[in-house]
């Protein structure tokens, strides 16, 4: 019978040798998580982030295409109006430089009786270590007290993108909170599911060429 001392020793000897990182749960990816629990859904709230006083309507959804045709159609920016299901009157680039692009765009509000116009400033992608890409629009101009928007996507492995839309527009005119906070959750909720139809499309198209050959190469082998 072994003795106690040389038990522990040999219990000691075992976790030095296991890594830390094998004792540990892997970290867990709440927004996939939350994603996939909605079942292909987007996934929309009001939200006030840390640090801010503004309301924003925020959205999310797990597009079934890589980030780069997520990317793609996100600075479609003069097809704005197309995905945003009905939620914008117009949208078109009045501005372009190396590091920026102007947008101007026209929301209609109160079932169409009055229009809000702004031009949003758009900035660069910028770039996050784990590969999460991001870019917004702050208010240039237009009949608003204000506006912003940003786009964040995330990939989740090399075929899908976890894709985030946070939009924010104050009228100058009195309006009642929770009809702001609705306006702008349904306006992001009908871009990200947009944005994901026309990904998800276009890498259907451009992966069907691929799985073509392919199966045309494996009848070749297989002498069919």
């Amino acid at each position: 019978m072994r003795s106690p001392a040389k038990i522990l020793s040999v219990l000691v000897a075992l976790a030095a040798a296991t890594p830390i990182e094998a004792l540990a749960d892997p970290p867990a990816d709440a927004e996939l998580a939350r994603l996939e629990r909605a079942q292909g859904g987007p996934v929309t709230w009001s939200d006030v982030p840390a640090g801010r006083v503004e309301h924003f309507g925020h959205s999310e959804v797990l597009v079934s295409a890589p980030l780069a045709y997520v990317r793609e159609q996100a600075l479609d920016f003069s097809h704005y109006r197309e995905f945003s299901g009905g939620r914008l009157r117009t949208s078109r680039v009045v501005d372009k430089q190396p590091q920026t692009t102007d947008v101007y765009i026209q929301v209609p509000v109160l079932h169409g009786m009055v229009m809000l116009w702004q031009v949003l400033r758009f900035t660069g992608v910028r770039h996050a270590t784990d590969g999460t890409e991001s870019f917004g629009g702050k208010l240039v101009s237009g009949n608003v007290q204000s506006a912003e928007m940003q786009i964040t996507m995330r990939p989740v492995g090399s075929d899908r993108t976890l894709l985030r839309c946070d939009l924010h527009i104050a009228p100058q005119f009195a309006a009642p909170q929770s009809a702001v906070d609705s306006e702008l959750r349904d306006a992001t909720e009908s871009a990200v599911v947009a944005l994901r139809t026309r990904a998800e499309g276009k890498y259907g198209h451009s992966a069907a060429p691929q799985a073509n050959a392919e199966l045309v190469a494996e009848t070749r082998d297989a002498g069919l």
